[in-house]
């Protein structure tokens, strides 16, 4: 049901697809945007959290990244279109290397594993001889 009331609201909204996502301010809850879309918000993110049943509406940044809607998958999208579909159901890393978020992974991983959890201090302050600062 919360699909199809934001895919309603996106679909109704002046700008569609650039609609912007909500302001919060402090001291005011959004509710209209523009004021006189019959519709409401159009959030741009929604996080669900089961152990509160609530909602929360996110406002951030694309991510150049992005496995949705980052350049790279809408121009594959727009070139391709259901071949582009098909391939991203058939193929399980298609997306992931094509939006570059394969190589963030990757990068991740290598950086992890080059990190030293090993604290080399760890006599000095068992014999009592450290420092305070």
């Amino acid at each position: 049901a919360l699909l199809v009331e934001l895919f309603t609201s996106l679909l109704q909204h002046p700008l569609r697809n650039q609609a912007p996502a909500p302001q919060h301010t402090p001291g005011s809850i959004p509710d209209r945007d523009p004021p006189s879309h019959p519709l409401g918000l159009v959030p741009h993110q929604i996080r669900g959290y089961v152990s509160t049943f609530q909602n929360m509406n996110i406002r951030g940044q694309s991510y150049d990244c992005c496995s949705a809607c980052s350049p790279k998958v809408l121009d594959a999208y727009r070139t391709d279109g259901w071949g582009f579909v098909k391939r991203a159901l058939q193929e399980k890393d298609y997306v992931a290397e094509l939006s570059g978020l394969a190589e963030v992974q990757r990068r991740a991983e290598e950086m992890a594993a080059n990190v030293d959890w090993e604290e080399e201090d760890d006599d000095l302050v068992e014999d009592g001889e450290a420092e305070l600062l």
